[in-house]
């Protein structure tokens, strides 16, 4: 099965003034099935910064949602961009599920 990747917002900051949001802080977890295992995760946090709102476009604070604002983040993140996190998330599964290096001692 393929890796699916769950992104939700963590924190927003926001103008008092008018409910602007200029920042969304957001996580992103990879999960992947393994039979007869328990599903390997692995996840990645980060923030980015909007402009300023278009005022034709503008959703107020108390009426924003999740799905909202996570478009707004992948949006301005860019599909590159999104895909190197996402990439990197599988490369965290691929050592986990078949690791390559170790650490400990012999004694």
């Amino acid at each position: 099965m393929a890796d699916t990747y769950t992104w939700n917002i963590a924190q927003l900051e926001r103008k008092l003034s008018d409910g602007a949001v200029y920042t969304a802080h957001w996580t992103v977890t990879a999960t992947r099935e393994v039979t007869g295992e328990d599903d390997l995760t692995a996840s990645g946090y980060g923030s980015i910064g909007f402009g300023e709102p278009d005022p034709t476009h503008f959703t107020p604070y108390a009426d924003l949602t999740e799905g909202q604002v996570v478009g707004w983040v992948l949006s301005a993140l860019g599909d590159e961009k999104v895909e190197s996190i996402c990439n990197g998330l599988t490369g965290q599964l691929d050592a986990k599920q078949t690791p390559v290096d170790a650490s400990g001692i012999p004694w």
